[in-house]
C-alpha cells in the first residue's frame, strides 16, 4: 500500500513537471495540467451539456449577437489570446460563468437586473479576467483533485463515449459548483476593469455593476442572486477596491457619464425578458 501510495505521488509529480507553464496575466509559473487544445476541447464538449442545465440557449439570434459584440470587444484586449465565446442562456437565475477554453455565459436572469451597456461589459471583462488568469483551470484541478480532473479530461478526450459522458458531467458539476477565492474575484474586477477600458467603456461600470448586486442582494431578489453570490462571493471590500482603482487609475473616467450604449441595452434587455425561463436556484 506504501509503495502504490509513493507512486501515485510520483505520478502527479511527473504530470505537474510537464504541465507547469506561465500565467499569461501574472508572469508566474504554474502547474496546469491540460495544454491549451485540450483546454478548449474540453469547453466545447462540455458546453452542450452546460447550456441545457440553464435552460439553454435564448433562441434569437440578435440577442446573442449583441452579447458575443461586447464580449468579443472585450476579449479582444484580454492578456490571453484564445477563441473566446459570449452566450446569453434562458434561465431566470442571475449568474455568469466561464467554462475552460473560453466560453463565456451569462443567463438572462442576470441581464434583467443590470442597468446598462457598461454593466454587461463589466460582467462578461470579469468572466473574461477568469479565463484569462486560468482561474476556472485552476479551481477545477482544487476541487475534484488534480488526477480526477486530468482523468476527466483524458474521459472527454477520448474514444470511449462512457467515459466522455462521465468526463462532461464531472466538468458541468465542477463548473457550476465551482467557488472563487477571495484572490481570485480581485483579480478578475481588476482584470475587467482593464479591459472594458480598453475596449472603450467607462469603468465605472464596474462599480455599478458591483453596487447593484450587493443591492439587490438585501432586497427581494436576495434569493434569486445567492446562487451567483455563492460562486462569486461579493464584499464590501470588492466594491471599494474596485472604486480605489478606477479613482486612481482611470481618473479621466466621469462617474456619471452617460453611458454611449444605453438606447441599445435598454432594447435588448426588454426583448430578453418574454425568452427566459424560470428555474430553480442549483443546491
Amino acid at each position: 500500500m506504501i509503495r502504490r501510495a509513493w507512486f501515485g505521488l510520483l505520478v502527479l509529480a511527473a504530470a505537474a513537471a510537464v504541465g507547469c507553464s506561465t500565467n499569461p496575466v501574472t508572469g508566474k509559473r504554474e502547474v496546469i495540467l491540460i495544454p491549451l487544445s485540450q483546454e478548449v476541447a474540453l469547453g466545447q464538449e462540455a458546453a452542450p451539456k452546460f447550456e441545457e442545465e440553464f435552460g439553454g440557449r435564448v433562441p434569437d439570434d440578435a440577442l446573442q449577437a449583441y452579447v458575443r459584440s461586447v464580449g468579443n470587444r472585450v476579449a479582444a484586449v484580454s492578456d490571453r489570446p484564445m477563441p473566446y465565446e459570449f452566450t446569453l442562456l434562458r434561465s431566470d437565475v442571475p449568474n455568469a460563468f466561464a467554462l475552460p477554453g473560453g466560453k463565456v455565459y451569462v443567463t438572462a436572469g442576470l441581464l434583467s437586473l443590470i442597468g446598462n451597456e457598461r454593466q454587461l461589459a463589466a460582467v462578461l471583462g470579469h468572466e473574461t479576467g477568469h479565463v484569462a488568469a486560468l482561474h476556472n483551470v485552476k479551481g477545477l484541478q482544487r476541487q475534484m483533485g488534480a488526477s480526477v480532473f486530468a482523468k476527466a479530461v483524458g474521459g472527454v478526450l477520448g474514444s470511449d463515449q462512457s467515459q466522455s459522458a462521465e468526463g462532461v458531467a464531472k466538468v458541468v458539476a465542477g463548473v457550476v459548483t465551482l467557488k472563487y477565492g477571495r484572490n481570485d474575484e480581485y483579480e478578475a474586477d481588476q482584470l475587467g476593469i482593464r479591459y472594458m477600458t480598453k475596449a472603450g467603456y467607462n469603468p465605472w461600470g464596474m462599480i455599478e455593476l458591483l453596487q447593484t448586486l450587493k443591492t439587490l442582494s438585501g432586497g427581494s431578489e436576495g434569493s434569486r442572486l445567492a446562487e451567483m453570490l455563492s460562486t462569486h462571493p461579493l464584499t464590501a471590500n470588492r466594491i471599494e477596491q474596485a472604486r480605489t482603482t478606477v479613482a486612481s487609475e482611470y481618473r479621466a473616467a466621469a462617474p456619471n457619464a452617460a453611458d454611449p450604449g444605453q438606447a441599445a441595452f435598454q432594447q435588448m434587455r426588454a426583448r430578453t425578458l418574454p425568452f427566459m425561463v424560470k428555474q430553480s436556484p442549483k443546491k
